[in-house]
């Protein structure tokens, strides 16, 4: 079992401060570093893995943000050995991504929690956004810029569209107006990533925080779609949530942002999301029509808002067993708003 989860850990890589490349033809990845303000003259530095693949096919750039106790090895995983992750997938597709170490994971900065909040993260992205746009990063301009998140970071997007208006799209995954029946108790299995096994050696700061040992399984799976082996992998690399972006998550979810957001939006989640989906909170997440019936109202018509749920998945879709289904959807839908 170690044997094969080191096996799994190299495949990811490219997520570490090390750095490293999706197993692509012909694709190219190197770390990129964007000096960013947070707060005041608070500075931090965001790292991401940009990643291009062969050729250059006018696609748009999309930036991925995962969510709490993640980082960017979220899109670098796969869900079994042999499967591709979302960013091997999205360059064999001829899509350009950068996976983005949020501040506070990752090969980024570690700044005082209580500057990580959902508008100093969203400001983060924007002097991001305006570095690709402008051609500050090796690489060239993106004109065309396409923010992809995960739960917090679909909050972070979110906040970032509605505020600055300067990116082309939103894919907000996992992520729904919606109160599921674990999602009150996910932060309450949290504890000090300081007395976390997984950080011995490792000098977190005060107020990050990190699932306690052994809880992911039942907040962010479905095991019956899923792999114990990728399970294991997930806890062994698992990063933290400040104490200041924890007290500001709700506000992400208030509708006067999401109805700010004047560009194409796709909601996807996980049928089975435990976080967001069922209970008496919230709605079963059948299908994408679903979705649509209970999001809608919380988007501006210039949303054109899509749905999508991953049949059978639990709150990280990356991650299960048949995640391919979703990252088809994703790709579908970017071509279809964003052609060559």
């Amino acid at each position: 079992m170690l044997a094969v989860l080191s096996g799994c850990l190299a495949v990811v890589s490219a997520g570490s401060p090390a750095g490293g490349s999706p197993a692509v033809p012909g694709a190219a990845c190197s770390r990129a570093r964007f000096p960013v303000t947070l707060v005041g003259d608070a500075s931090a530095q965001v790292s991401g893995l940009l990643c291009r693949p062969a050729g250059d096919r006018g696609r748009p750039l999309q930036v991925l943000l995962s969510g709490a106790t993640y980082d960017s090895r979220y899109w670098l995983l796969p869900s079994a050995p042999g499967k591709p992750s979302y960013v091997g997938w999205m360059l064999a597709h001829g899509q350009p991504v950068l996976a983005v170490d949020r501040p506070g994971t990752g090969a980024s900065g570690r700044p005082a929690a209580d500057l990580l909040t959902m508008t100093s993260e969203a400001d983060a992205v924007h002097q991001v956004v305006g570095q690709l746009r402008s051609g500050a990063v090796p690489g060239g301009r993106f004109g065309r810029i396409v923010l992809v998140g995960h739960s917090v970071g679909t909050s972070v997007a979110l906040v970032e569209a509605a505020a600055h208006h300067d990116v082309d799209g939103v894919v907000a995954s996992g992520f729904l107006h919606s109160y599921g029946p674990r999602l009150g108790t996910l932060f309450g299995d949290m504890h000090p990533a300081a007395d976390d096994p997984r950080f011995a050696g490792a000098t977190e700061p005060p107020g990050y925080l990190t699932t306690v040992p052994g809880v992911r399984a039942g907040y962010f799976y479905d095991a019956a779609d899923s792999s114990p082996l990728v399970i294991g992998v997930d806890e062994a690399t698992k990063s933290t949530v400040t104490t200041g972006e924890e007290s500001t998550i709700p506000a992400a979810a208030d509708p006067a942002v999401s109805k700010a957001v004047s560009v194409p939006v796709l909601a996807a989640v996980g049928e089975n999301d435990q976080l967001f989906c069922g209970g008496p909170l919230s709605f079963p997440c059948t299908d994408s029509g679903a979705i649509i019936r209970n999001e809608q109202s919380f988007y501006s018509p210039a949303a054109q808002l899509e749905g999508y749920v991953l049949p059978g998945a639990g709150h990280v879709l990356n991650l299960h067993d048949n995640s391919t289904q979703w990252f088809t959807a994703a790709n579908g839908w970017l071509n279809r708003h964003f052609p060559a």
